[in-house]
């Protein structure tokens, strides 16, 4: 992890900073996108607990697919805010409490093992199951209870333990529920963190001026693209397609690997674009955005073009290669957005996001 954090950190030019007030481009984030997008994902995760209780209480193919349904928005509308670390989200946690990954050491499984082999009712509360380890808590947790390793829906199946996991997931998708309400409302409050990010000046102890703001909020979008090739995709790549690791990839268990990386790579484009950076843009380096564009877009027809669930068809055909591919287009945007269109816009940026993992 302090390798990326030593990547983040190289890949910006420090320059003089210029006397430029950037309020209107922190606003246009806010308003155009942050705000917007928790909304969608408070919604999303108001339905969980609903499904939950439906799948737990009936039976049929179509009591299962709404389920499916349900998980799926709402990984669907996760994924498009889970790189906006700072503020809200990273307040008591809760991203780590939404979805605990990147878990290569398999925290998470072992972890659950425990709870149900030893019928820990704490985790049937919503308020003591928020004071327990934080994999325990999530989306990423209610997955390995709700989806077999094929990708089916057992929640509510298993007769014998029926009551006890219905009971532990009905606490977790009340929990994720909880939580992105209140990151909702922390973000739409005016008074929130929003007037840190639009009132930044000598009495402000996190931004001193809306250049420095605008800088931190830009560094979000490049270590959104990190995470998303170094976090997402690399550990499943392996070093080989011998040496695949399809399992790790983002809500693979449940069929959402795809779901999740299309909607994480359209919110950082849209984080970026709600910036309206090309008004500040020199002409001459106006074709930075159509490139920008451009390689969203080959990312995207490449999500496109796989085949769900990864988990049983990554490694058929041509997916390993093309999921390479992939890789190294995310690298190419983060240079570009790091490189060329930080240096047109006399942008100097740090790290933060990832710091300490």
């Amino acid at each position: 992890m302090r390798r990326l954090v030593l990547a983040a950190m190289a890949v910006f030019c420090v320059l003089p900073a210029k006397a430029t007030e950037f309020n209107p481009q922190l606003d246009g984030l806010v308003s155009g996108y942050i705000r917007p997008a928790t909304t969608r994902f408070s919604e999303a995760a108001a339905a969980l607990p609903g499904a939950v209780e439906t799948v737990c209480q009936e039976t049929g193919r179509a009591v299962a697919d709404g389920f499916r349904s349900a998980f799926s928005d709402t990984v669907l509308a996760f994924s498009g805010v889970h790189f906006l670390r700072f503020g809200p989200l990273i307040d008591n946690d809760r991203v780590s409490r939404l979805a605990f990954m990147p878990d290569p050491r398999g925290i998470t499984q072992r972890q659950l093992r425990k709870i149900r082999a030893g019928k820990d009712t704490d985790v049937l509360s919503v308020a003591r199951l928020a004071d327990k380890s934080v994999a325990v808590q999530g989306l990423t947790a209610l997955e390995l209870i709700a989806f077999s390793k094929s990708s089916e829906v057992v929640l509510g199946r298993d007769a014998a333990d029926k009551a006890f996991t219905c009971g532990y997931a009905l606490a977790i998708a009340v929990n994720v529920a909880k939580i992105a309400e209140e990151l909702a409302d922390d973000w739409a409050d005016p008074d929130g963190y929003s007037t840190v990010l639009l009132s930044a000046g000598p009495d402000n102890d996190r931004f001193r001026t809306s250049r420095e703001a605008l800088e931190s909020m830009f560094n979000t979008v490049v270590t959104g693209l990190i995470i998303a090739r170094d976090q997402d995709l690399l550990p499943a790549l392996g070093s080989s397609q011998e040496g695949a690791k399809p399992h790790r990839f983002p809500f693979s268990r449940s069929a959402n690997s795809i779901v999740f990386l299309s909607g994480e790579l359209t919110g950082l484009q849209e984080t970026l674009g709600s910036f309206n950076l090309e008004a500040l843009t020199p002409e001459e380096f106006a074709w930075i955005f159509d490139s920008i564009s451009f390689e969203f877009g080959n990312a995207r027809s490449i999500l496109e073009d796989l085949t769900p669930p990864l988990r049983q068809t990554f490694g058929e055909g041509d997916s390993y290669a093309r999921v390479k591919v992939l890789a190294i287009t995310l690298q190419s945007l983060r240079d570009t957005i790091a490189l060329e269109l930080a240096g047109a816009l006399d942008l100097a940026g740090g790290f933060n996001a990832l710091d300490g993992d």
